[in-house]
């Protein structure tokens, strides 16, 4: 069938059309920068005005702290959250671990702990107590705005069956990140699995509200084996491993 010559141009203009928003969406997901201007590999804001004393409180701020500011930052910028809406949660999970590596100059052990920090989403750990009242430890100093801001920005559909609520799977980012930073940092890949079964096995037990999850063990396995091959091949991303699906899967 023929389509009327008056019909042509429409057709041409639509299958344009659509060729150009699919090559945009894919530059859109990568390194490279889409047409507005928009790529992964942003600079975080700085909500802070310049000051004499913000100067001086970061030279006898440790390092670490600042990093950890700046990869938290990288993930309150708006940029990130509309581009985890174009490109989806797995590759916003490689992102963030792309940036953490950038500002870690490279360095893989400190950039997974910076992906781990980055991708906390406990403030407080409530520890059982004898007797008395639980004792609250605060995990991060974070204002109440700023950490469920972030919450709100993290990757939530991290596995093929994440729940579908609003906080899904992303307490399993944590798992993964802080699995993969001992695995890499000991160099002991069944060290590392010791301490997750144990806090596993713990958690019911000291913190309130705690549950012995076979997901978080899923995780942590995943964290591991990054980590552990992190050593041999350096160019490896979360995603190579949070899309494999391991036959002990529960």
């Amino acid at each position: 069938m023929k389509l009327r010559s008056s019909l042509k141009p429409v057709f041409v203009l639509t299958l344009f059309s659509f060729v150009l928003f699919f090559c945009e969406a894919h530059a859109q997901c990568n390194d490279e920068k889409s047409p507005d201007g928009l790529s992964w590999n942003f600079d975080e804001g700085n909500s802070e005005d310049f000051s004499i004393g913000t100067v001086l409180s970061e030279i006898f701020t440790p390092q670490i702290m600042i990093d950890t500011k700046h990869i938290r930052q990288y993930i309150l910028d708006e940029r990130f959250q509309v581009l985890r809406n174009r490109c989806g949660d797995m590759r916003t999970i490689d992102a963030i671990y792309l940036k953490s590596l950038k500002i870690a100059d490279y360095n893989i052990a400190r950039a997974l702990f910076l992906s781990f920090m980055a991708v906390l989403e406990h403030r407080t750990v409530d520890v059982k107590m004898p007797i008395v009242s639980p004792l609250k430890v605060p995990l991060t100093f974070e204002k109440d705005s700023v950490f469920f801001a972030r919450m709100k920005h993290l990757p939530t559909h991290v596995y093929s069956d994440s729940p579908t609520t609003h906080e899904g799977d992303r307490d399993k980012l944590q798992h993964f990140f802080g699995s993969a930073y001992l695995s890499y940092a000991s160099e002991a890949p069944g060290f590392t699995r010791a301490i997750g079964d144990f806090i596993e096995w713990g958690e019911p037990i000291f913190v309130v509200g705690g549950t012995d999850d076979p997901r978080d063990k899923y995780a942590n396995k995943q964290g591991e084996s990054f980590g552990r091959d992190l050593l041999v091949v350096t160019t490896l991303l979360p995603s190579d491993y949070l899309t494999f699906q391991h036959e002990d899967r529960k």
